[in-house]
């Protein structure tokens, strides 16, 4: 089960804290407190620190096992266990493991799950048997589920999380009713990575040796001085790398107390001028007389001082910080790039030298490098670099880390004839006595071509279940390693590396297994036919002629890469990243034409090659130092190098003819290849033409699209033109809507105003009924006594034909009567004009247009619209001196009638001057009103009659 991260609700303060944790080492601490099985046997637990989402994400992982030294490696298996009775909790001696993780393996970015994967193998017996995996449990790592909670605070010295819990192990079975075949119960720290802490002093440092560090130091600087990959010096210097692997009989103190020895290494520059030296190695765990220390340190030097510097090698005690031992060897004759394995002789005091219980002893490997590779004559390499990885598969009967001897052999028969004659230079990893003072300068020579090559020895490989090195080896081409032919080999030996402790460290015990890898002249094409690096990556090499065994009952196997180096200073060395892109040897070529070397030489070769080998030792031992033999060495060497070149020679033809053959095919097969292009082109001329064709379409379809859209954005535009002009008009009608209702409450007024109107045509009505009856009674005759006496004079008297009299009895002038009458017939017939002309202004108004066509006939309207209003104005003024004027003729008219009911008369003068007026009046009601349409909101004003005057003066204005 994987955590997946990031999640959308992870906070700010967490997604900071990802990025801190991925920019730190950090250390998993797993303890495994108990653990039960639900069936009886044999088991054992395998961890492995992993990123299932990520290829090689073990790369750069460090293990430390229980309170052991860390070494590289993801994945460990605890010690053996037998489950008796099932379900009992039982415990583990190697039961603490901390995973130490480099940067950038804990992300939390959904490509990194950092988890810790526990399987459970059982051991059937016997012992050795292929382990069966039983169960499996997977702890997150980082990220982590919501319980327990990380402390996402947590300082440097604090823990990210702390706690214990069980895990179950789930039954690795396919068959869907399997549970769980046991569980175990763990304690867990996950924290920043935490350096080891140096031991303490008990005594300071004395006064007068500045050049002695303190028991601080030495930790710090072993652990500061871990061998890297690269091989060359800096520009213009020279590093001497020197490996003390340790020492016997070493003296006691002055005061005759066990040492507690370190190993300070520096140049005489330095120690001309007291200065103190960072080369210093760890200091033991308890004092003793024969320690073991497998530190690496290094020294630089000016390359121009190489010739007058020499190297010196200090044994101090930690307590008192006394110099037990003192070595100096000379650097000019080291040769360069060539590994010593010195052991370094000093007699004692008594100046025994010759007994070996006498004898101080102190074991190292000393390398000079320098800052670009020498090249040799007749070599077109400088040097071949291999790259041992480790294991691939856990073992599962090795108790002890394992230890490899390389070399590079220029005729692995003759070095098998060697080794099985017990030959010491073949066997094991053979030592150069160094005594002193040095004897010679001859100590240090170094043959052109050795037989048995020049082995390296690697650091100690760990953990013992799966050894893993990464360590990088350098053989010259000087030595015979850059020459691939039939018989060159590379070799490689396994020892457990308890063989190296006690009295004789370097007494090598018999090697637990070895692997081959034949450098053949077609291995050496293959090589250069990749890109990049001159190389090859051998994953699955086998460990033949060993008792170890995997968990799966099979022969373990190595993954190692090696590669060419043709430049004296080259920028790419290996390392256990780049050698994974190299190409692949494929295995079934590994199986078939390289495992094993042909024993095609005669009996007469080997038995000569056995004297050689026999002969030359011993001849070597009787006589170190007499140059004839060495030349005589050196003659048969360069006899071997010019029948390796024959042998060459001929594979070079072989391979010419067979490149030959190869290229005849290549040449058949490009004009094949030529005649099927020349084909072929017709039809992509065809096709060529086709696709042009639909191109031109997809143009014209796609101009016609775009003059589409131009044209719907046109479209578009125009209607928000008319969208805009619409928002003025009706802004504009706004206004107009205000004045067309003030003129709709002017018409009611007007209304109200005809209605007053009606009124008073009922009371003229009335009158004209009440002055009708009058004139009828006045038409009556007289009474007798009003006959006979003076007539009335209340009212004018009736003639037959009811028109009043005179004073005289005379008939009034019939003018008067008929203007009247004339002047009402006149009043109602404009009256019901008015009614019937209402109704058609009315629909006028409702037949006016909503919309406005245009600019124009807007103005045209407001034109008329403004003509109208004064029309409208003009009238109303008219409307009221007409009604006053009525106003005033009615009410003389009402006069007239109440002084007639009273008698009163007036002379018949008065009455012929006011005739003009009514004459006038009738003359002015006898005038048709012309008049021309106007609004609905005027047109009650329109139904009273104009004078001629006004009329005239308003169609002036007009």
């Amino acid at each position: 089960m994987a955590f997946r991260g990031p999640e959308p609700w992870v906070s700010a303060s967490l997604l900071r804290q990802r990025l801190k944790a991925e920019e730190k080492t950090l250390d998993l601490e797993f303890e495994v407190l108990s653990v039960g099985f639900n069936e009886a046997g044999r088991y054992a637990l395998r961890l492995s620190a992993e990123n299932p989402l990520q290829v090689g994400s073990g790369a750069g992982v460090q293990l430390q096992v229980n309170d052991g030294d860390p070494f590289p490696a993801c994945s460990a298996i605890t010690d053996v266990i037998e489950q008796q009775e099932p379900g009992q909790s039982l415990t583990l001696t190697r039961s603490k493991f901390i995973f130490t993780l480099p940067k950038g393996f804990c992300k939390n970015d959904g490509q990194h799950d950092a988890q810790l994967h526990v399987e459970a193998l059982r051991l059937d017996e016997p012992l050795g048997r292929a382990a069966q995996r039983v169960g499996e449990a997977i702890f997150p790592i980082y990220p982590r589920p919501d319980q327990p909670r990380m402390n996402p605070k947590a300082q440097d010295h604090e823990d990210l999380y702390r706690y214990c819990g069980n895990l179950a192990l789930l039954r690795a079975s396919t068959d869907p009713t399997a549970r769980h075949c046991g569980s175990l119960a763990y304690s867990v720290a996950f924290h920043v990575h935490r350096g080891p802490q140096p031991p303490v002093s008990d005594s300071p440092p004395r006064a007068g040796q500045p050049e002695l560090m303190s028991p601080e130091e030495p930790l710090i600087a072993s652990q500061s001085t871990e061998p890297e990959i690269g091989h060359l010096s800096p520009s213009k210097k020279e590093t001497i790398m020197v490996t003390l692997h340790g020492a016997t009989n070493l003296p006691a103190c002055k005061d005759g107390s066990e040492p507690w020895p370190y190993v300070v290494v520096k140049s005489t520059s330095e120690e001309k001028n007291n200065q103190s030296s960072k080369a210093v190695t760890s200091v033991t765990s308890e004092p003793t007389r024969a320690p073991i220390w497998g530190d690496t340190v290094n020294v630089e030097i000016q390359a121009e001082d190489a010739g007058q510097e020499d190297v010196i090698l200090k044994v101090v005690d930690n307590r008192k910080k006394q110099e037990l031992l003192s070595y100096k060897i000379p650097i000019k004759y080291l040769r360069v790039f060539h590994p010593y394995h010195f052991e370094l002789v000093k007699p004692t005091e008594s100046g025994k030298a010759d007994e070996a219980t006498a004898k101080t002893q102190l074991y190292a490997t000393v390398v000079r490098k320098s800052s670009f590779i020498p090249r040799y004559i007749g070599c077109n390499h400088m040097a071949l670099e291999i790259f041992l990885r480790g294991v691939n598969e856990p073992l599962a009967n090795n108790p002890n880390p394992i230890v490899v001897i390389a070399r590079v052999v220029p005729n692995y028969k003759e070095f098998k004839v060697s080794q099985a004659n017990r030959d010491l230079a073949s066997v094991g990893l053979p030592i150069t006595p160094l005594s002193f003072p040095i004897p010679s300068m001859m100590n240090f020579d170094v043959p052109r071509v050795s037989q048995n090559g020049c082995p390296q020895l690697s650091k100690p490989g760990g953990p013992p279940e799966q050894p893993l090195w990464n360590q990088s080896f350098l053989f010259q081409g000087r030595d015979g390693a850059t020459s691939f032919s039939e018989d060159t080999a590379l070799v490689l030996e396994y020892y457990s590396s308890t063989s190296m402790k006690g009295s004789q460290p370097w007494t090598l015990n018999q090697p637990l297994g070895i692997s081959v890898l034949p450098l053949k002249s077609r291995l050496y094409q293959k090589m250069l036919t990749g890109k990049g690096l001159d190389g090859l990556h051998v994953e699955r090499l086998p460990i033949m002629d060993t008792s170890l065994k995997t968990i799966n009952d099979e022969a373990p196997t190595v993954a190692l890469s090696f590669q060419l180096l043709s430049s004296e200073r080259p920028e790419n060395f290996l390392t256990p990243n780049n050698s994974k892109a190299l190409p692949t040897l494929d295995p079934k070529i590994l199986d078939k034409k390289l495992r094993t070397i042909q024993e095609s030489w005669s009996k007469d070769t080997v038995s000569s090659t056995m004297d050689l080998s026999t002969s030359t030792p011993r001849e070597a031992e009787e006589e170190p130092l007499v140059p004839e033999m060495s030349h005589d060495t050196e003659m048969n060497n360069y006899r071997r190098a010019m029948q390796k070149m024959a042998e060459d020679i001929l594979s070079l033809r072989r391979q010419a003819s067979i490149l030959e053959g190869e290229n005849r095919i290549l040449r058949s097969r490009l004009a094949q290849q030529e005649e099927e292009e020349g084909q072929g082109k017709a039809s992509e001329a065809q096709n060529t033409v086709s696709m042009k064709q639909k191109l031109l379409l997809s143009e014209l379809d796609m101009k016609k699209l775009r003059d589409r859209v131009q044209h719907l954005q046109n479209e578009l535009i125009r209607k928000n033109d008319r969208e805009k002009e619409l928002l003025l008009l009706y802004q504009a009608q706004q206004p107009q809507a205000a004045l067309l209702k003030q003129y709709q409450g002017k018409l009611q007024k007007m209304k109200a105003l005809e209605e007053t109107v009606r009124h008073q045509e009922k009371v003229i009505e009335k009158m004209e009924r009440v002055l009708e009856d009058r004139l009828q009674d006045r038409s009556k005759p007289p009474p007798l006594n009003r006959q006979q006496g003076k007539p009335y004079t209340g009212f004018p008297m009736l003639s037959a034909s009811g028109l009043p009299l005179g004073s005289m009895g005379e008939n009034l002038p019939v003018e008067l009567y008929s203007v009247l009458l004339a002047e009402n017939a006149k009043l109602r017939t404009e009256l019901d004009k008015n009614r019937h002309q209402q109704a058609p202004i009315i629909l006028q108004q409702q037949a006016l247009p909503d919309l406005l066509s245009g600019t124009s006939d807007k103005f045209n309207l407001l034109a008329k619209l403004e003509h109208a209003q004064s029309r409208i104005l003009s009238l109303e003024s008219q409307l009221e001196d007409s009604a006053r004027r009525w106003g005033r003729e009615k009410q003389d008219l009402a006069t007239r009638l109440q002084e007639q009911e009273k008698g009163f008369r007036h002379p018949s003068n008065s009455i012929i001057i006011e005739q003009p007026s009514a004459l006038t009046h009738s003359m002015d009601l006898k005038q048709p009103s012309e008049l021309e349409p106007l609004l609905p909101s005027s047109d009650s004003k329109l139904n009273k009659p104009l004078s001629p005057q006004k009329e005239t003066a308003n169609s002036q204005q007009t």
